[in-house]
């Protein structure tokens, strides 16, 4: 079973200053629960690193995502819907606080509060941030819905091929 993971969490330089953010403890729970972990970073797949911070904004009644002067936030989105189709058989997301598209509380200048990013809010399976991941009862609360989800879809498909 796949959880999609954001790449910096596993050790990928490809934060926007070529950094990461590497856990080595959510490497050796997935490999306990039989998960298999699948870097990703839409970010780096659109403007590779080293590249320019985006910032999200709201502007009006839209949220744009500001890197070199430009709105790369509708790009944002198209990756992280590509991304998600990619990987149709994952069971769950955990990305990386403060990122516009990997964060699931990412921050919006002149908003007054923060957003899911892109690859949180369109994912149909459960998702969580690493920082949410530290404690032992948060990891089990995270097993606890993907196993949920795992279970709903896996009736929910038998009840589709009976009708």
């Amino acid at each position: 079973m796949k959880i999609l993971i954001s790449a910096c969490v596993l050790g990928h330089a490809v934060r926007w200053n070529g950094a990461n953010k590497l856990n080595s403890e959510i490497s050796e729970w997935a490999e306990k629960h039989g998960f298999e972990l699948v870097p990703v970073c839409p970010e780096d797949a659109l403007f590779g690193t080293p590249r320019k911070t985006i910032r999200l904004m709201q502007v009006g009644d839209e949220v744009k995502g500001m890197m070199y002067g430009s709105d790369v936030y509708p790009q944002l989105v198209d990756e992280a819907k590509q991304t998600l189709r990619r990987h149709r058989d994952a069971v769950g997301f955990i990305g990386i606080a403060r990122s516009p598209t990997c964060g699931q509380a990412a921050g919006v200048k002149n908003r007054g509060s923060t957003m899911k990013g892109p690859m949180h809010e369109h994912a149909r399976f459960p998702t969580v941030e690493i920082n949410s991941m530290r404690t032992p009862k948060n990891r089990m609360h995270f097993l606890d819905r993907i196993v949920k989800y795992i279970t709903f879809n896996n009736s929910h498909a038998t009840n589709i091929k009976n009708t």
